[in-house]
């Protein structure tokens, strides 16, 4: 069998002058051209559901039958052919066809007529939330221009509704506001009938006190008294122009033009003047008779009456109880209802599928289930029949209705397309027929959610009475009309009260305010109602709580009453308190942190009454007490110290504490001696803090200071200065203040950019060793060699170990930088040997940082496997300093150093804390008696004292002892007279390269 096309319309209803117009226009159309129409109406709830989608090959949507967003969807998702009429397109940038009236001719051609009745003053009346009636509008306006009447804002009326009861509101309007117009044009029949029945009750006369011409020329303006003028749309134009325009494009065909424009025309009756009274009245009695004259017509009529009686006391449960009443029109009905009403899904039940003609349920079938789901896109179920839409199908009505929970079920009519022209004149009442029974279900469906609602209800009620009765917050209601306050026990027991009180007598008076606000934006905006507020107990205390509430409304909109409940949330208060304390404050001292203390800086500068200084202090060895005393003694400290600074500053500043050992404080001042005098004060101070140990030590700091405004206006500058200050204080050797100078700032900077350098030396091969020899006084031969470092930089030359060994140690470059001295001395010594050399001990200055480095011990182990270095020829030199730091560690792994071989040298001995215990513990091999020492040996009888005293005590502990900086022959003359073992200096050779040097072994070698 050929496919027939099938055409969906989309239409607000299925009858009325206008709707049901247009729909036979449609039917008569889709008949002649062999295709199938599918006509659902979609008034009553927003239609958004796609019904019979699978069978619709294209849509017809008329007028505002569904939202934009559904028009959208048909296009875009479904990719459905779409033509409307009396629907714009264009704003919706939808692909698509519209059928329109010549809307604005029509019009124009009304309001010139009323101007050539010589009426001046004409107005518009419409309802303006439809696209066509704003082109009617349009229409109007350019009317005017035409003719030269001026516009004036009340010649328009807007009823907000297109039926009679818009047309009765209209003319009231008209009448409240004295008659701006005499004359109007009414943008449908049905407003303008209720005007003309308004304004005759009122007693004005149609067309003497007020002309009017309406739209659409419907048989009831024809027929009304007075006989109403009217636009003729020329509909069955409209209609059959859609159905041609859809199947061309359901064929594939090219429609060119994206509007299609009917034109319209004026038929000039009564209501404007032009049709006399004795003429329409004539043929509205003619008409009359002739209606009651027709049997079939009264014998309709008693039809609607006993189907109206019957189904108003009816329950519908059966399609088929109705065949005494649907059979004549229609061949089949079907029922689908959503298949879950909590969880609605795609499929709907076929609860019925009754065919009239067979007296049969096609829904069971023998053996079959007495119902079966189906996807709503298939439905009506056409395959349940004949397997495929037949005649019994060619015109099918869906009505969707509403059910509980606002979803979708569907009724389905079928019938053929010839008994639906046959019985054409009878339209109207297949329409009412229809409407009942959806009404009637819609009416049953609500019913029945008012009935599940009302258990709901009824439940909830139980459960709130439990849930006050139990619940720790408090609940309150209040009676918005009378200001009555009810309260559960929970809410007394809050509050420690015996009567309960409205808000406004508890609420502490600075959250009055906006307790007032809150409530009148959620009484007249319907704005959350939750707040935080304190509320007096009955003690006069205050209790933090959380107040929330909803207002419950009236019929009409209004609330009534307001009901809700207070939590106790003093605990969370207290914690944000606390919170809000700790984001500004240092947990350990009081003291604000850094934060807060920027704020205090910036408030500071903005006020700019008064100059004011930064200063940042450090605690010269702080590190150190930890490390030796354990953190707690660190903490009691910086407590003491922040105790003190408190006390120094008192009102005159602000003092906060930036982490670790680092204080800073803001200061006034009005001459910069007092800061002076005030930083003296701070050190004074430290040197004064006594522990409740018993623990005696000495506290010093280093400060730095920046000056507002001069060294900046913002608090990270003048902090940044301060810091600057302050580390050239640590580089000075501590325990002292600087003030910025712009100078510092150079001097940083190259710092900075020595640092960035030294990180490239390395890989750049700037790096060398010079080796300065040591000498065997005894034998005269060459025991060793200390090796330098010198760093020959591109930018700076040769730049002396004194200048950038100590930046190495600060900045931990010295970590790679002490790897690859010894490695590289490894690597020459080895060389030497290679050579023939006779070995010699080849000594390397190593750091603190280094030995507190993880992995220092293996990493040694490597380069002495890597080199093939004889670890017996290699000797760690370290200072007093270094080893004081952290003496048991120091002492475990020099022990593991020397297991395998390597000689331990103490350097710069005398010059620290000369500990007799400590050289004991210390598995050491040689010392190292400082230049200091020597530089005067033969003429200061003290420093004779003190070498012979290093040489007695060494000799004591079989420790080999190297003196070092010897320039002058008697200095080692002596040196050998008191029993020094070796000597180094410049008196016997200045650092050399490893080229110079090994001339120098070779010297040694032909000496010996």
């Amino acid at each position: 069998m050929q496919h027939k096309p099938t055409i969906g319309l989309l239409t607000p209803f299925l009858g009325g002058n206008y709707l049901g117009d247009i729909i036979n226009a449609i039917q008569k159309a889709v008949q002649s051209s062999g295709a199938r129409l599918i006509a659902i109406r979609t008034a009553g709830k927003q239609f958004n559901c796609p019904i019979a989608m699978d069978h619709v090959d294209g849509w017809i949507i008329l007028n505002n039958a569904v939202e934009n967003t559904y028009i959208k969807q048909l296009k875009v998702q479904w990719s459905k052919p779409i033509v409307t009429i009396a629907k714009e397109l264009a704003h919706l940038e939808v692909d698509g066809h519209m059928v329109i009236c010549d809307n604005e001719s029509g019009i124009i051609d009304a309001v010139l007529h009323l101007h050539e009745h010589g009426h001046k003053e004409i107005g518009f009346v419409g309802h303006l939330g439809l696209d066509d009636m704003n082109q009617r509008l349009q229409g109007y306006l350019k009317a005017l221009n035409i003719i030269g009447l001026p516009y004036r804002p009340e010649l328009v009326i807007d009823p907000q509704d297109y039926s009679v009861l818009g047309g009765r509101n209209a003319a009231q309007q008209l009448v409240d506001q004295h008659f701006p117009f005499r004359a109007a044009v009414v943008c449908t029949d049905m407003t303008a009938l209720g005007m003309t029945e308004r304004l005759m009750e009122l007693g004005y006369r149609i067309p003497e006190d007020i002309a009017l011409i309406g739209f659409d020329n419907t048989d009831t303006a024809r027929m009304s008294n007075p006989s109403i003028s009217s636009i003729d749309q020329n509909i069955p134009m409209a209609g059959t122009l859609a159905v041609q325009l859809l199947l061309e494009q359901i064929e594939g065909s090219e429609v060119s033009s994206y509007s299609h424009v009917v034109p319209c025309t004026l038929v000039k009756r009564e209501s404007c003047g032009c049709a006399s009274h004795q003429t329409t009245h004539s043929l509205n009695e003619q008409i009359l008779e002739d209606y009651k004259s027709d049997k079939h017509n009264m014998t309709q009529l008693s039809v609607h009456y006993e189907f109206n009686k019957f189904i108003l006391n009816y329950k519908i449960e059966q399609i088929s109880k109705f065949s005494w009443v649907l059979a004549p029109y229609f061949h089949w009905a079907s029922l689908g209802l959503w298949n879950d009403k909590m969880m609605p899904s795609a499929n709907v039940t076929i609860s019925e599928w009754y065919h009239f003609q067979r007296e049969a349920n096609l829904n069971r079938p023998s053996g079959a289930k007495e119902s079966h789901d189906i996807n709503m896109m298939r439905f009506p179920p056409y395959e349940m029949a004949d397997g495929q839409p037949n005649e019994d199908s060619e015109m099918t009505y869906l009505i969707p209705y509403r059910t509980v929970q606002d979803n979708w079920s569907v009724l389905a009519f079928g019938t053929s397309m010839a008994n639906t022209m046959t019985r054409i004149n009878d339209y109207m009442s297949i329409i009412h027929y229809l409407d009942l029974i959806a009404n009637t279900l819609d009416r049953q469906a609500l019913v029945e959610e008012l009935r599940e609602r009302g258990m709901q209800y009824q439940q909830i009620a139980e459960q709130l009475e439990i849930v006050s009765r139990t619940s720790n917050d408090g609940i309150w209601e209040l009676n918005l009309a009378s200001g009555d306050v009810m309260w559960n026990q929970s809410f007394y027991d809050l509050l420690q009260r015996t009567a309960a009180d409205r808000f406004e007598g508890l609420i502490h008076t600075d959250d009055l305010a906006a307790y007032h606000s809150i409530l009148r934006a959620h009484l007249d905006k319907q704005a959350a109602f939750i707040m935080e507020a304190r509320l007096r107990m009955q003690s006069g205390q205050y209790v933090w709580t959380m107040i929330s509430g909803e207002a419950v409304h009236d019929e009409s909109g209004q609330p009534i009453r307001m009901v809700g409940s207070v939590r106790d949330i003093s605990e969370r208060k207290e914690a944000e308190e606390k919170m809000r304390y700790l984001a500004y404050h240092d947990a350990l001292t009081g003291l604000t942190n850094r934060r807060r203390f920027y704020e205090e800086i910036a408030a500071a500068a903005a006020c700019y009454e008064q100059s004011f200084a930064v200063i940042v202090i450090d605690l010269d060895h702080f590190k150190k007490i930890n490390d030796s005393f354990g953190h707690q003694m660190g903490d009691r400290l910086l407590q003491l110290v922040a105790d003190g600074l408190k006390g120094l500053l008192r009102k005159n500043g602000h003092i906060a504490r930036f982490g670790g050992d680092e204080f800073v404080i803001l200061y006034h001042f009005q001459v910069i001696s007092e800061v002076e005098t005030f930083a003296s004060s701070i050190s004074e101070h430290l040197l004064t803090l006594l522990f409740d140990e018993g623990i005696n030590l000495t506290i010093t700091m280093s400060a730095g200071i920046s000056i507002f405004p001069q060294d900046g206006a913002d608090p990270d500058t003048l902090i940044k200065k301060a810091d600057i200050a302050m580390y050239k204080v640590k580089q000075n050797g501590k325990n002292q203040f600087e003030i910025f100078s712009p100078q510092m700032i150079e001097q940083t900077m190259w710092r900075i950019n020595t640092e960035n350098e030294l990180k490239q030396a390395i890989v750049k091969k700037q790096f060398a060793l010079h080796y300065q020899p040591q000498i065997d006084l005894e034998t005269g031969e060459l025991f060793g060699v200390e090796a330098l470092l010198r760093w020959y930089s591109p930018t700076h030359g040769v730049v002396s170990p004194l200048t950038f060994i100590p930046l190495a140690e600060e900045t931990g470059l010295i970590i790679s930088i002490g790897e690859w001295v010894i490695t590289e001395a490894c690597r020459q010594s080895v060389e030497w040997r290679d050579s023939g050399h006779k070995p010699i001990m080849v000594s390397v200055n190593i750091s603190g940082r280094q030995l507190k480095q993880p992995g220092f011990l293996e990493m040694v182990k490597q380069i002495i496997s890597k080199t093939r270095m004889d670890a017996s020829c290699l000797c760690f030199e370290i200072t007093e300093s270094t080893v004081i730091d952290d003496l048991d560690a120091t002492i475990d792994l020099f022990k593991q150093l020397a297991a395998i071989g390597i000689q331990m040298s103490m350097d710069d001995f005398g010059t620290g804390y000369s500990s007799l215990s400590m050289l004991k513990k210390l598995p050491l091999n040689m010392l190292k008696i400082d230049k200091s020492f020597i530089s005067e040996i033969t003429s200061e009888h003290q420093d004779i004292d003190i070498v012979k005293a290093i040489i007695f005590i060494s000799n004591s502990l079989k420790l080999k002892i190297i003196a070092e900086g010897v320039e002058q022959q008697e200095q080692q003359e002596l040196l050998k007279e008191l029993g020094c073992h070796c000597v180094q200096g410049y008196y016997i050779s200045k650092p050399l390269a490893a080229e110079q040097l090994e001339g120098l072994i070779l010297t040694f070698a032909r000496q010996s």
